[in-house]
């Protein structure tokens, strides 16, 4: 049920800005894999002796024992009385949580009274990349980020402070990261977390769980040392400085060269970091699950709670709309990372001799290494538009194409085709541009050694030719050229919002994302092995440590003053004076598109004045209860302040595409005009030197007989502004939804249904029979198909005789934290096979003989458990069970 949240002959790849963008895929339960949380401390040891007579059962991966968490992770084994309780009855069982419910260490687990939790250990993935020909000389604008500011001007660079990374590893020996591993060098502590046998499949000798080296050849590597670089690189000949480039790392190596990593092994990772003694940990990684009670955003919550500042992704489902926020970073208190795209880049250009006024950037194709300079063959269709190219296009001939670039335009046919014709008619070259993206997306294309150069323009570009050429036909030739240079490019996106970056809010209404950093094209490192060690990347795995950086700067200046501090107290100073992001409307974005706004270290640092709590969320309109938030202003300065506060509203989140529609938008539509005004107990307030003030904030919702409620995301920011100088001195961030959560529908029209389980989209019919053999060696059983429109917290599927009664819980549940689905195709809604099974007494059982039907309940969004209206119940048709 929970998605992750993380990335032929010839592929067309539309990138957007021509990123290595990182990428999640769906969530994977690992099989057979296991968390197991204590009560209490000091469990392990008995709890492993009483399982001694099932030694051979069970692997154990990971021992938990800090103060973080106490239990233990483990798969488990063939139990071969337990196969032959299906193999017996001609059962295919249709997952392994099926035959784990009768497995003896599972049963002894479940039942034993230290046992405070079992998780089922999802498979966190490794970033994947896509590839791009971009490098930079500067990671960042100071005006941007501040952090030069703080280097040169405060002496400020992450002295003393220890900054854990859980990623795939680092390649220590670049000379921006020390050049070494071990006291004495930037990289001060690590630790492998990958099985040996996972490199040694690549070849790879394993170096020991005490070296977190990336070892992985493949070009697409360095996910972590990229991360490395953007918190702590510093590189004087490179022209590079990362954030905190005096602070140490410890580096955790937990990916390997393919696959993902089990949440087992994340959670491992970060009590090492604890133990370790991180104030910072940065965790470029996640699955898309927007429930704070996911076993990593659990673990995350802790940490802070230990006074650790933990930063993770808001995730990369940009596309994905509303409550897209990752885990671990969607856990309270734990920093989300929304992303922005970067001021500028270096960037690969073309020139075109009609259009002086601007370079444009392009990319060769995966076996392009050079561009021939030439003449671009000014070819239109009948309609005055650029031709497709595919092998029937009569608009392309040897007379107007040889010896010229093909100018061509994505579609109708495949790319290697269109390489193809272009070859028959002798062009020397192609440019392709797609006509269907964003001016600021350019086609990436993967190509077999032999084709033609070809290279890919952004929309923008190949507008302006277009213009010329319908304009002049053949009169004036366009020469390109593609100098060696690489030139500065400023993209129109820049400061805004990327593409990719995940909206929240999470399911518990929290607000999520907390802060913005800088995520789309980051220049920073790469192994060696890899373009000489540097690129740019983008992805909100670059936003989270350009934050987790700056929160290394203020636990770095604030031990220098000897003021204590606590996680919560640095994150919030970090969200008070952060810079409100403008779409391309000029309007503000919503708080749970950006959160506080793109973090100012600098002037967090040299404020006096904090707001906390540091975010609001008036929730949705169902009570009263969290209508009125009241403000803590502390001035710890030396002298009185006079400030005035207002309300800036932003654009407002259209949840749903319509009033009649429950289906949530993706992408979200996030310009709509939706505000509320907000009543201060005082409007004008003068807080005294190193001194406190209370200010209470009520939400005042519009009238519902003139505005429709229909889960609109209201937001914006209250404004603290000095009365002298009406300088704004910090903003605080708020959000709210219009409309009752509990009433929103939990399943999508037509849902659920009964169905065949290898048949999903076929629905039986509810007034017939569904006649279940189980003699009968097939692998179809009966399935519940569902749709969720919203998240539930927990699904029950209830078995019950035809005369109605109760036989037991359906084997396999309850379903619990249950992300909703989406508009793509694999995850527009989801099946759910019963294998004749049922859960009585704590013992899993087959069901005898008859006529059954199954009762699903769902928990509405916020409902009671222990309210029946607060459930939505649906009934199947019945099932005819035959053994």
């Amino acid at each position: 049920m929970r998605r992750i949240s993380v990335y032929g002959l010839c592929v067309l790849l539309l990138t957007a800005l021509l990123t290595w963008s990182t990428l999640v895929q769906a969530a994977i339960a690992i099989p057979r894999s296991y968390i197991v949380e204590y009560s209490t401390n000091g469990q392990h040891n008995t709890v492993d002796s009483e399982l001694a007579p099932y030694k051979d059962l069970y692997q154990i991966h990971h021992v938990y024992s800090s103060r973080l968490f106490h239990g233990m992770s483990f798969t488990l084994k063939d139990d071969p009385a337990v196969t032959a309780t299906f193999v017996g009855a001609g059962i295919n069982p249709v997952s392994y949580t099926q035959v784990d419910k009768l497995h003896p260490v599972y049963t002894h687990l479940e039942q034993h009274p230290v046992i405070k939790n079992i998780y089922p250990i999802y498979e966190v993935p490794r970033p994947q990349w896509q590839p791009n020909q971009r490098n930079v000389t500067f990671p960042y604008s100071n005006n941007d980020v501040q952090i030069y500011d703080i280097h040169q001007k405060l002496g400020i660079q992450g002295q003393d402070v220890l900054i854990g990374v859980l990623d795939s590893g680092i390649d220590y020996n670049h000379p921006a990261l020390g050049k070494g591993f071990g006291p004495g060098h930037k990289v001060k502590v690590g630790k492998n977390l990958v099985e040996p046998s996972n490199d040694e499949k690549f070849g790879i000798e394993s170096l020991g769980e005490d070296d977190p080296f990336d070892p992985c050849t493949i070009a697409d590597s360095g996910h972590g040392t990229h991360v490395s670089g953007i918190i702590a690189g510093y590189d004087p000949e490179k022209n590079f400085t990362g954030i905190a480039p005096k602070a140490n790392l410890a580096i955790f190596r937990v990916f390997g060269c393919e696959g993902g990593a089990g949440e087992d092994t994340i959670i491992k990772a970060m009590e090492m970091a604890y133990e370790a003694g991180c104030q910072v940990i940065n965790l470029s990684l996640g699955i898309e699950n927007s429930w704070p009670e996911d076993a990593m955003a659990v673990v995350a919550e802790r940490l802070t709670r230990q006074g650790v500042i933990v930063v993770g992704v808001a995730g990369n489902q940009g596309s994905d709309g509303i409550y897209s926020q990752n885990s671990p970073a969607s856990g309270k208190h734990v920093v989300s990372a929304a992303s922005i795209d970067n001021s500028f880049y270096l960037s690969n250009v073309v020139q075109f001799s009609i259009i002086t006024d601007i370079y444009f950037p392009y990319v060769p194709s995966s076996t392009t290494t050079s561009f021939p300079n030439g003449t671009i063959a000014p070819i239109l269709s009948e309609d005055s538009s650029i031709p497709f190219g595919c092998q029937n296009d009569t608009s392309i001939t040897p007379d107007n194409a040889k010896g010229q670039v093909l100018f061509l335009k994505r579609g109708k046919c495949t790319f290697s085709e269109k390489l193809e014709k272009a070859k028959q008619m002798g062009a020397i070259a192609v440019l392709f541009y797609d006509p269907d993206v964003s001016s600021k997306a350019v086609v990436v294309a993967k190509t077999e050694e032999g084709n033609l150069p070809c290279a890919g323009i952004e929309l923008k570009a190949a507008t302006r030719l277009i213009q010329y050429m319908q304009e002049n036909g053949t009169a004036k030739p366009i020469h390109i050229g593609f100098p060696d240079e690489q030139k500065i490019i400023f993209p129109e996106t820049a400061g805004r919002i990327s593409e990719f970056s995940s909206t929240g809010p999470n399911y518990e209404l929290d607000l999520k994302p907390s802060v913005t950093g800088i995520g789309g094209d980051v220049y920073s490192t790469l192994p060696l092995h890899v373009t000489g060690g540097w690129g740019v990347r983008s992805g909100t795995s670059m936003a989270s440590p350009h934050v987790a950086g700056a929160a290394a700067l203020l636990v770095n200046y604030y031990a220098q003053q000897k003021i204590k501090t606590t996680p919560t107290y640095i994150m919030e100073q970090l969200q008070n004076h952060g810079r409100l992001i403008l779409s391309d409307n000029g309007r503000i974005e919503n708080p749970v598109v950006q959160g506080a706004g793109l973090i100012q270290p600098y002037d967090s640092i040299m404020s006096k004045l904090h707001i906390s709590p540091a975010q609001i969320s008036f929730n949705d309109t169902a009570s009263t209860t969290y209508k009125a938030h009241t403000m803590v202003i502390v001035n710890s300065g030396d002298a009185l302040i006079g400030i005035a506060l207002s309300n800036i509203p932003s654009q407002s989140i259209q949840s749903y595409a319509n009033t009649s529609s429950f289906i949530p938008t993706e992408p979200v539509i996030k310009n709509g005009s939706v505000t509320v005004d907000l009543d201060f107990s005082s409007t004008t307030i003068n807080v005294p030197a190193n001194s406190q003030i209370e200010v209470t904030i009520r939400v005042v919702l519009p009238d519902p007989n003139s505005q429709t409620y229909h889960y609109q995301m209201y937001g914006g920011f209250i404004a603290l502004t000095q009365v002298d100088t009406q300088e704004r001195l910090a903003t605080v961030p708020y959000f709210g939804i219009l409309g009752r959560m509990i009433d929103v529908p939990v399943f999508d029209r037509g849902y659920p249904y009964l169905a065949v389980s290898k048949e999903s989209d076929a629905k039986l019919d509810p007034i017939h029979s569904y006649v279940y053999d189980m003699n009968r060696k097939v692998s179809t059983k009966p399935a519940v198909v569902i749709r969720l429109l919203s998240g539930t917290a927990q699904m029950n599927m209830d078995v019950y005789h035809s005369n109605g009664t109760w036989m037991g819980a359906m084997d396999g549940g309850p379903w619990v934290y249950n992300q909703r689905n989406k508009l793509s195709q694999e995850n527009y809604d989801t099946s759910i096979a019963w294998n004749g099974k049922i859960v009585a007494s704590d013992k899993t059982i087959q069901v005898p003989d008859g006529d059954y039907y199954i009762q699903l309940r769902a928990l509405k969004h916020f409902g009671n458990a222990d309210n029946a209206v607060d459930w939505h119940e649906w009934k199947s048709g019945l099932i005819q069970v035959k053994s």
